[in-house]
């Protein structure tokens, strides 16, 4: 084993550690604040106890960590750059005329195999363990209505029809399979976007390729009306699909986000929310990399001039910063104002930008 690999491995070993280190007492504050969060919100409840809130909480933690990884890795980064100086092995290896780069490869290769394992593994099971513990809460601590909302106003659903398209209304909708509907409407349209008849009936049942609708009213175009006690209507929506727009985004697993992505926008439902979601978990590791940039820039240039805790502090505010500026990017890709990718990785090739561009100044000044 040559020297080099030697150190490259060292290197490698020592930002593990610390990725490890700001992994584990960061899960430990965020485990303490999310079990204050549930026990202050569900205090008054008659299943308020220890072992509900601390249950709720652990099913929840995997979810949250996904979110923060970015900045354990900043954290964890300074850590291992306040080890590295205060032990002389920084100014040493920089003395013997290892570059910049050399120094960080190893700690950027570990970043990136992190964040996409984060990604395809973490992920969908945090997702799960999050949609249980939803679930978990809602039977200990709520009334069992199984009664679920789109918005205010109900369920909404559009579907594309051989002969043009219909829309569906319900006052309510259970979570149970076979979903049931109250008091649904549907409006059938042809391909003129001319009303063709209109639905109303007293509850509905979403069965295998079809809504089944019981007790219902049909008009007419011409305005005549006819009771039926069945009316099928065709769909090509499924159980999961339904319930999964109850659900936040963070709910979904990675490998079944695009499909419900593309199934429901075929369908004509809003989706920005989940592709935010999918590209903004794509771009993650990037964003990851960007912290350990920033914390490097800062770490490496105090290094040289004995301003250690100022790097720490600039390190910081640039994450915080970097933080709210992907949030308000969030905000727009959701909102439809940018694009989802777009408004999901521009700050993770922003911030990986400037920090390489910081980084070769450093290294040729």
């Amino acid at each position: 084993m040559t020297l080099n690999t030697r150190l490259k491995k060292y290197l490698g070993q020592q930002f593990l550690i610390w990725i490890g280190g700001a992994f584990i007492f960061t899960t430990f504050i965020s485990l303490i604040f999310d079990m204050s969060e549930v026990a202050q919100t569900n205090s008054n409840k008659e299943a308020f106890h220890f072992f509900n809130i601390a249950l709720i909480s652990l099913m929840r933690l995997p979810n949250l960590m996904n979110e923060i990884l970015p900045f354990i890795f900043l954290f964890g980064t300074i850590g291992f750059f306040t080890k590295m100086r205060n032990s002389n092995e920084l100014i040493i290896a920089r003395a013997s005329g290892i570059s910049v780069w050399q120094f960080l490869a190893p700690g950027l290769l570990a970043t990136l195999l992190i964040g996409c394992f984060f990604m395809m593994l973490w992920q969908p099971i945090s997702s799960y363990l999050y949609m249980q513990s939803e679930q978990f809460k809602e039977s200990k601590f709520y009334e069992k209505s199984n009664q679920l909302s789109i918005s205010k106003n109900g369920l909404w659903l559009r579907e594309n029809t051989k002969d043009g398209f219909y829309i569906l209304h319900a006052e309510s909708v259970s979570e149970t399979d076979p979903i049931q509907i109250g008091n649904p409407v549907i409006m059938q349209f042809d391909s003129q976007n001319q009303l063709v008849s209109r639905i109303t009936a007293k509850s509905g049942i979403l069965g295998f390729q079809n809504w089944h609708l019981k007790y219902a009213t049909l008009q007419n175009a011409v305005l005549e009306t006819s009771e039926k006690e069945n009316i099928y209507i065709p769909t090509k929506f499924k159980t999961d699909q339904i319930v999964d727009n109850f659900q936040a985004p963070t709910s979904i697993s990675f490998w079944d986000l695009n499909d419900f992505i593309d199934v429901s926008e075929t369908s004509g439902l809003p989706v920005n929310k989940y592709e935010m979601y999918f590209h903004l978990l794509m771009a993650r590791p990037l964003l990851m990399i960007a912290m350990v940039l920033i914390a490097a820039t800062f770490g490496l240039k105090h290094a040289r001039s004995g301003g250690h805790i100022s790097g720490v502090v600039f390190s910081i505010i640039f994450g915080f910063l970097l933080f709210i500026f992907a949030e308000f990017m969030k905000t727009l890709g959701e909102l439809a104002m940018l694009s989802p990718p777009l408004a999901a990785w521009t700050p993770g090739v922003i911030a990986s930008l400037i920090g390489i561009t910081l980084l070769l100044h450093r290294e040729d000044g």
